[in-house]
Order: structure tokens, then C-alpha cells, then sequence
């Protein structure tokens, strides 16, 4: 199933009739620029990154003095770079941000850091894994991409359970936000993606009382046209989720 193309206020215009989530990527780090794969290394936001998630803060306060419904929950990966960008949308707001490890990106092991180049080089097997999706693949001191979206998916159940008819703000990564994605829309583990990822990008799910779910925005990017330095679009460009 393809995400809808509505405006995001369009989709947030008016309460839900079920559970809603707003999804956010974490803004910019350098490790994004150069292509590494950043997984549990706590890397923090570059100068580009935290005005990204400045510019997703003063967009949401300009929907909020309109009277738009945005949210009355915020939950984010206990990672550096989700938590500076989740603390700098939501301010100080009550109740305050919550951290779950559950949101974390995919632990890499010993290919963390490293660009697609480096983990061919390093270990060509692990990493033609990788780029073909196959979910089982064992990775040294890491995750296998079914042991990940296991992870995410019981993690954002979880959430979705707790906060039922309301509305989450949740920011974490690349990653999890495509597993998130994968198990809205029904798309298999091993398709490569072919949709985008890009920092402090808006993503809505909306997920009915019947258990139906449906995504109208994903990587909506409206709010961050006055980024001066230029917008990172999807640094992998969907050759590894």
C-alpha cells in the first residue's frame, strides 16, 4: 500500500478517530553527511540537524496558534540524536519527553560507523546481506533485520496500546522509521525501499479502532523549506534500511 500525498496540516486538521502518530527522523549528523551507518553509536546533531528540528518546532508552534491538533504525547529513541531532536520540538511541554530504547536504530556490531564501501570491504558476505534484505542474516555483535523489526514493532505496539485514541509524537531513526512503515502498510521485510527517510521529515499513521491502518503523509517536507544549508534528502537512498 502507498502512502496518500495530503498536506500534513490537512491530515492533522482534525482529531482522529482512533490512535494517530506523527513520526519524525532525527535531524542531520555528520555521520548522515558522510554515509556512515551511525546504528547505537550516540552520535550527536551537526549545526544543520538542530536547525532542521528548529524549523519542525516553529512550524508546529505556528499550527498550534491556529488552533491545529497536534499531539499530547512525546516519545523518543534514548539516542543523542533523537532526544536533542525530540527535546527541541516538544520544549518544555508537559508531561516531558520519554525515552525508549525499544525506538533505538539497528545495532550494526562491528560494521558500525562504517560507509556501504567500508563494510564491503570489510566483510563482503555480512554486507551483501545487508543491501539484499535477508532477514535472518546473522551480523557479528549486531542485529539481523528480523531481530530489529521485531524490536521496533513490539516497541511501537506498546506505545500504540498505551496511548490509545491519542495522538504521539514519536522521533527516532531512519531505521525504525521504515519498519514502522513497513508494518502500517503491509510491505514484506525484503523489498528494498523505494520510499523516503529524510531528517525531521513529517510522517503520519493513523491506526482506526478496527485495527486498520493507514499512512497519509510520509516524508513531507513543507516545513523545512526556509533550511538554508540545504535539505539532506535520504543519505542511502534506500540501499540499506
Amino acid at each position: 500500500m502507498s502512502p496518500q500525498t495530503l498536506n500534513f496540516k490537512a491530515a492533522v486538521n482534525k482529531k482522529p478517530n482512533g490512535t494517530r502518530f506523527i513520526l519524525v527522523r532525527h535531524g542531520e549528523t555528520d555521520w548522515n553527511k558522510e554515509k556512515r551507518f551511525q546504528g547505537h553509536t550516540d552520535i550527536a546533531l551537526n549545526a544543520h540537524g538542530v536547525q532542521q528540528a528548529q524549523l519542525v518546532r516553529r512550524y508546529f508552534d505556528r499550527l498550534e496558534e491556529a488552533g491545529v491538533p497536534l499531539y499530547q504525547y512525546c516519545v523518543s529513541s534514548d539516542l543523542g540524536r533523537a532526544h536533542a531532536t525530540a527535546k527541541t520540538i516538544h520544549g518544555n511541554k508537559t508531561p516531558a519527553v520519554v525515552l525508549n530504547n525499544g525506538l533505538r536504530e539497528r545495532n550494526y556490531g562491528h560494521l558500525s560507523g562504517l560507509t556501504g564501501d567500508e563494510m564491503l570491504e570489510k566483510s563482503p558476505q555480512e554486507f551483501a546481506s545487508l543491501r539484499n534484505r535477508v532477514p535472518n542474516a546473522p551480523l557479528l555483535g549486531g542485529e539481523s533485520l528480523a531481530q530489529f523489526y521485531q524490536r521496533v514493532v513490539s516497541a511501537f505496539q506498546q506505545i500504540a496500546l498505551e496511548q490509545q485514541g491519542h495522538t504521539t509524537l514519536l522521533v527516532a531513526h531512519g531505521g525504525v522509521l521504515d519498519c514502522i512503515y513497513r508494518h502500517c502498510t503491509g510491505e514484506p521485510l525484503e523489498k528494498q525501499r523505494d520510499w523516503q527517510l529524510p531528517n525531521c521529515a513529517l510522517n503520519v499513521v493513523n491506526i482506526e479502532p478496527s485495527g486498520d491502518k493507514s499512512v497519509p503523509v510520509w516524508a513531507w517536507l513543507g516545513h523545512l523549506r526556509n533550511d538554508e544549508t540545504g535539505q539532506n534528502m535520504d543519505e542511502v537512498d534506500g540501499r540499506i534500511a
